[in-house]
C-alpha cells in the first residue's frame, strides 16, 4: 500500500486548521480500504473534535472494515483534555492497522498513545513521512521541545536595503510592497497566534496588527513598550483584537493586558517564557530594525520572510542581514520573497 500517498493527503487536510487549532496541533485522518479512501477529516480548531474523531464519524456508525487502515499525520492522543482520547476511540471502532507520520512530544503522549494501540492488538506503522509531518506541526513541537513560541520574523525593505527613511518626512508609511504581498502578510497573519511589534512601529506606523484581506482568526496583538511612550489612542489599544502589552509599568489601559517587565530581567527571554505560559504557539514579529536586530543576535528565530520591493530610499534604517541562504524565493506581484530558517533544512515544496 502506499503509505506516503495517503500520508501526503493528512498533510493536505492538516493544513486547513491553519490558524484555527493553537495551541493544539494541526492534524489529518485518512481511513482507507485497499486503494479507496473510504473517509477523511482533520482538527477544524481548538476545543473540536480530533481529525480521527472526524474522520470516523464521516465514515458513519457502519462497521469498520478488518482491512481498513487508518492514516493520521500524529500521534494520536491518549489522554483526556478537552477531548476524550483518540486511542480509546481507534479501539473501540476496531482499526486493525494505524499508520502514523510523526510521535508527539507532548509530554502527555510521547509514545503513550502508539504503546496503546499496540497494547491493544493494533498494527502500528510510525515515521511514514515524518519530517514533513513535524514541518507542518513546528509551531506545536517547538513549544513542546524548546518551551517557547515559534518565532517568524517578517520584514519588507527596499532594493537598496531599507526598512524606512532616515528621518521620516512627515507623509506616513512608507510603501515598500505591493498590493498582492499586502493580501500574502495578512495571510501570514491570520496563520500566526500572536503578532510583535515594538513602541517604535507604533509611534511611526500606527499599525492596526489585524488581519484584513482575507478571511481568518485575528491574532493576540503584543506590544513591547519598556518606557510607556505608546499613546493610548494607537491602534493597537483600539479593542477590536486582543492585546497583551509588556511593558516597565502598569498604565491602566482600557481592555488592554498588561505584563510589567522586570528590571534586570531578560528583555526576550523573559517575553517568550511568558507567552509560552499562555499557550501560545507562534509569534510573528513585524517590529522595525531595533527590535528585529535583538531577535537575531540572540538567536531567537526559526523563521525569517523578507520582502523586497522595487523601490529606492538611497538612505534610512538598514534592514537586518542574515548569513543564511535562503530556502526559498518567489515573486509576489512586483516583490521578492525570500525565506528563511535558522536551523531546519525544509524541502521547497513542503507547505509553509
Amino acid at each position: 500500500m502506499e503509505h506516503a500517498r495517503y500520508m501526503q493527503r493528512c498533510l493536505q487536510l492538516a493544513r486547513n486548521g491553519a490558524g484555527f487549532t493553537a495551541p493544539n496541533p494541526m492534524v489529518g485522518a485518512v481511513l482507507v480500504q485497499g486503494e479507496r479512501i473510504l473517509a477523511e477529516g482533520w482538527h477544524r480548531a481548538h476545543g473540536r473534535a480530533h481529525a480521527e474523531v472526524e474522520c470516523l464519524r464521516a465514515f458513519g456508525n457502519s462497521p469498520v472494515p478488518p482491512d481498513a487502515v487508518m492514516y493520521v499525520s500524529l500521534e494520536p492522543c491518549s489522554h483526556t483534555g478537552l477531548t476524550p482520547p483518540c486511542t480509546d476511540l481507534l479501539i473501540t471502532r476496531g482499526i486493525r492497522t494505524a499508520v502514523i507520520g510523526c510521535t508527539d512530544p507532548d509530554p502527555r503522549v510521547a509514545g503513550r498513545g502508539i504503546a496503546r494501540l499496540r497494547g491493544a492488538g493494533i498494527t502500528v506503522i510510525t515515521d511514514v513521512l515524518r519530517d514533513e509531518c513535524r514541518w507542518v506541526n513546528r509551531r506545536f513541537i517547538t513549544a513542546q521541545e524548546e518551551q517557547r513560541p515559534y518565532v517568524i520574523l517578517k520584514w519588507a525593505r527596499t532594493s537598496d536595503g531599507f526598512l524606512d527613511r532616515h528621518p521620516r518626512d512627515g507623509r506616513g508609511v512608507q510603501r515598500i510592497s505591493c498590493f498582492t504581498t499586502d493580501v500574502l502578510v495578512h495571510h501570514w497573519r491570520s496563520e500566526e497566534h500572536a503578532i510583535l511589534v515594538g513602541s517604535r512601529t507604533v509611534l511611526n506606523d500606527n499599525p492596526h496588527l489585524g488581519v484584513r484581506h482575507v478571511a481568518g482568526r485575528q491574532p493576540l496583538r503584543v506590544v513591547l513598550d519598556r518606557q510607556g511612550i505608546t499613546p493610548p489612542s494607537s491602534n493597537v489599544y483600539n479593542g477590536n483584537a486582543p492585546t497583551l502589552l509588556f511593558t516597565g509599568k502598569v498604565r491602566g489601559l482600557k481592555g488592554v493586558e498588561e505584563v510589567v517587565i522586570q528590571p534586570g530581567a531578560s528583555l526576550l527571554e523573559s517575553m517568550m517564557a511568558e507567552l509560552h505560559r499562555r499557550k501560545i504557539r507562534s509569534l510573528l514579529v513585524e517590529g522595525g530594525g531595533e527590535l528585529l536586530s535583538h531577535f537575531i543576535a540572540e538567536g531567537l528565530w526559526d523563521e525569517t520572510r523578507e520582502i523586497v520591493g522595487e523601490a529606492l530610499f538611497l538612505q534610512g534604517t538598514p534592514a537586518p542581514r542574515l548569513v543564511q541562504q535562503p530556502f526559498d524565493s518567489f515573486h509576489s506581484g512586483m516583490d521578492r520573497i525570500h525565506l528563511f530558517t535558522r536551523t531546519a533544512q525544509p524541502d521547497p515544496t513542503w507547505p509553509w
